[in-house]
């Protein structure tokens, strides 16, 4: 069920082979065993690709339920010998969104296990994972050096204070983080591909102090739509912003060997 729950978030039998860590004939050989024990097929061609049919959608929910309990009764088995430390990364805008709920659930099946978070941007994180200062991070940044998987994928918007008014004769006002930052490359090159002129009014390196700038009126920004509050907007192309690509989001684990602590919390999240 797990290579299963792999292949469809992967999107194909060869992705979903490196995500479990077998062959991708093994990966298939598992498929063939799965369907004979259902007597139906999961799978349809597309092109080259197989995808899954509507049989493959329907089994998808409950393969995902199966996952996910076996990780709990695992955990929760294990929860009275699990202690140690995990040391895990996190930009502020998967800290807020994506992190809780799996703290949530590790936090309650290992009750003796000290998580230390470290809340921070993407490109000061990952040296961390490199000198085994974390034991894992989530981050925006793609690296072949580190074990892991690709997490979601999320739109890029332009966000404003609700009460910011964009005047399209003036140069586009601007709040952002100072670099390295993946967002301020997406909004610049977005706006001097489309010719559009802006200004930079406000830089700063923490969400935090980007939040604080929306919030004054100053500018608009670039972020995934986690970043949304009440007081916040998004402004797109009726407002004469251009389009944003889309952000990925990943998680890599240490080289230096992990906890089993650490271990049991990784592939937890990799489990979705």
């Amino acid at each position: 069920m797990r290579t299963f729950v792999a292949i469809a978030e992967e999107g194909g039998f060869s992705a979903a082979a490196r995500r479990v860590f077998r062959t991708q004939s093994a990966v298939s050989q598992q498929m063939k065993r799965l369907e004979e024990a259902l007597g139906q097929q999961l799978f349809e061609k597309v092109g080259r690709q197989r995808r899954l049919n509507e049989a493959g959608q329907n089994l998808l929910t409950y393969a995902r339920q199966i996952v996910a309990l076996n990780d709990q009764a695992v955990m929760t088995v294990n929860s009275s010998q699990q202690s140690g430390e995990v040391r895990i990364g996190a930009p502020h805008d998967i800290a807020d969104s994506i992190l809780p709920r799996f703290l949530s659930t590790f936090a309650r099946s290992n009750p003796r296990v000290h998580v230390m978070l470290t809340v921070d941007r993407s490109p000061n994180l990952m040296p961390l994972l490199e000198d085994g200062r974390l034991d894992m991070t989530l981050t925006t940044r793609h690296s072949e050096r580190f074990q892991g998987r690709l997490l979601r994928t999320s739109p890029t918007v332009w966000i404003a204070a609700a009460s910011f008014e964009l005047d399209r004769r003036q140069p586009v006002p601007l709040v952002l983080a100072d670099e390295p930052s993946i967002f301020r490359r997406m909004a610049l090159n977005a706006l001097d591909q489309r010719g559009v002129p802006y200004i930079e009014r406000y830089t700063c390196p923490s969400l935090s102090g980007i939040h604080v700038a929306l919030n004054a009126g100053l500018g608009v920004t670039a972020r995934t739509p986690e970043m949304l509050k009440p007081d916040l907007k998004v402004l797109g192309e009726r407002d004469g912003l251009p389009p944003l690509p889309d952000v990925n989001f990943y998680i890599y684990r240490s080289n230096v060997t992990p906890s089993q602590a650490a271990n049991a919390l990784f592939e937890q999240i990799c489990a979705g």
